[in-house]
């Protein structure tokens, strides 16, 4: 009466070998995708949170951070906002493309132009695009993206309150 018993364990041997290598790269597939959807998002929030801090500074600032300065084009306020928004965006990808605008709209047209032409503007913007080739993922997701880079943009316009 043993013998049958004795069979049954010789052929289910390297079953649970089997299964565990099933189990195993279903297991590693689901982190792997886990980890590329927290980068993704981790991307997304930084790109966010630059335009917001560049906006909010532009916002806040005076009238006379608003005007160029000894008859230049650039305004300081907008020079600051810009260097907020790059040191935010730095920790993402040293060799990344960044697009940042930094413009306003005055009170009587509808326009967004760069921040030098209004005394006061009525809404000020940072608009984020930035492009980054994922130093982890890439080899895997080039295939969803043709090999072109990833692009995460961000726009945050608000009411300028300052004096």
């Amino acid at each position: 009466m043993n013998l049958p018993f004795q069979r049954r364990g010789r052929r289910e041997r390297g079953s649970v070998a089997v299964e565990y290598a099933l189990i195993l790269s279903i297991c590693i597939a689901i982190i792997a995708a886990l980890l590329l959807f927290g980068r993704v998002v981790w991307h997304y929030r930084v790109v966010q949170e630059a335009a917001h801090d560049a906006a909010r500074l532009l916002a806040t600032a005076s009238s006379q951070e608003m005007k160029p300065r000894d008859g230049g084009s650039e305004v300081p306020a907008a020079l600051v906002a810009q260097s907020i928004a790059r040191q935010a965006l730095a920790d993402l990808a040293p060799g990344a493309g960044i697009d940042l605008m930094i413009q306003c709209q005055s009170v009587s047209s509808r326009s967004w132009r760069r921040c030098n032409r209004f005394d006061v503007p009525k809404t000020v913007m940072a608009h984020i695009e930035i492009s980054i080739i994922e130093p982890f993922f890439g080899a895997y997701t080039s295939a969803f993206n043709l090999g072109r880079p990833s692009y995460f943009k961000a726009m945050m316009a608000t009411d300028y309150v300052g004096n």
